[in-house]
């Protein structure tokens, strides 16, 4: 009788161990979600400020036309 409670007992401490474990990845991954999409923006936001700022600099020059330029020299 002794030897079924304890392997009642070590099974359910397993389980116990197991659904730990799925909740630990768990939330491991939905942090990397969630700094991944933080980042993502910041890094939007850092290069779009880049570029107004390159764009105010530049008013005469085209890019456009220097794209055409390349593909042309190609």
């Amino acid at each position: 009788m002794k030897t079924k409670q304890k392997s009642r007992e070590i099974i359910r401490k397993q389980r116990f161990m197991d659904d730990m474990d799925t909740l630990k990845v768990m939330e491991k991954r939905l942090e990397i979600l969630t700094c991944a999409r933080l980042r993502d923006k910041s890094q939007i936001k850092d290069a779009i400020s880049v570029q107004d700022r390159l764009r105010g600099k530049s008013t005469v020059w085209s890019g456009t036309e220097q794209i055409i330029k390349w593909r042309n020299l190609r």
